[in-house]
């Protein structure tokens, strides 16, 4: 689920993502009400995002997000059916991929660790989690690409303490596979392999256990903030920064779903960024939670 992120005042949903991104095709049959299972978790989520579904992320498809659909479908000009068909589908993962993540310009380094991370609102994330990537940004599985304002950069939250550095975990085989998945598409588009970073890994494992613990799905923390806030916090220093979330059931699976998003597509391909960080934590309704952290150093 960023390159993209969009600050909205209310919340950002992927990831690109993931990415938020998840399992959705480009040509899903049509649902409506009385659907439910992580398609619909997905578009809840990426409605959420845009500002058109005010209910709870639930992945049942009842009245509110039938009304959320209508909504954005008079919005963009679709036929009001209040279902959710292959057009309005479409529609909608194009304008969640327009949501950026900001991306906020490191202040030049001085004698104190703490970096500025706080940069202008740059493309980037949730998305989704998961199956829609993303959201992205994709729970809202797949955060699929989708036109949004620029956003502002979220304020960063007050202070907080500094969490005490503790060793990072070694990386999971699915942590480690999503990084090969990752370098291999980047090989395939001419681009240098990032290098894991294991201080990126532990705040991206702390991302997805966050959203698991408090089920939610999006870029902002109701813990850590935005991702920006959440690696000053933690003493990450960089120049760029970027966050892909997705909610998946597998890493092979969280990586298509981002991959086809054009939004977390950007993040993973970006000739700017030279570090990643996958945390990767079971649970949510998709069956994981997927968070890439990225940094250019």
């Amino acid at each position: 689920m960023l390159q993209s992120l969009r600050k909205r005042k209310t919340m950002v949903l992927l990831a690109a993502c993931l990415i938020v991104s998840l399992m959705f095709s480009a040509y899903a049959l049509a649902f409506g009400r009385g659907a439910k299972g992580p398609d619909v978790y997905a578009v809840q989520g990426m409605l959420k995002s845009l500002g058109y579904f005010q209910g709870t992320i639930t992945g049942y498809y009842g009245a509110a997000t039938e009304t959320g659909v209508k909504r954005f479908q008079k919005a963009y000009g679709l036929p009001v059916t209040g279902a959710v068909d292959n057009q309005t589908l479409q529609s909608i993962l194009w304008a969640y991929g327009n949501l950026k993540l900001p991306k906020r310009p490191t202040p030049s380094p001085g004698p104190a660790p703490n970096p500025e991370p706080t940069p202008s609102p740059g493309p980037a994330p949730n998305p989704v989690p998961t199956p829609s990537p993303g959201p992205a940004p994709n729970p809202e599985p797949t955060p699929s690409p989708g036109p949004a304002p620029n956003p502002e950069p979220t304020p960063s939250p007050g202070p907080a303490p500094n969490p005490a550095p503790s060793p990072a975990p070694e990386q999971s085989t699915d942590e480690r596979q999503m990084i090969d998945l990752v370098n291999e598409a980047r090989a395939k588009a001419g681009l240098r392999p990032l290098a894991a970073d294991a201080e990126l890994s532990r705040t991206a494992r702390l991302k997805s256990a966050d959203m698991v613990d408090n089920n939610y799905f999006s870029h902002q923390s109701p813990t850590y903030g935005s991702p920006f806030d959440m690696m000053k916090r933690f003493g990450i220093r960089y120049k760029k920064a970027g966050e892909n979330i997705a909610c998946n059931r597998s890493a092979e699976a969280a990586h298509q779903a981002l991959m086809n998003s054009s939004g977390h597509r950007a993040n993973l391909l970006s000739g700017q960024f030279t570090h990643i960080g996958i945390g990767i934590v079971d649970g949510g309704p998709c069956g994981q939670m997927y968070t890439q952290h990225f940094i250019s150093k």
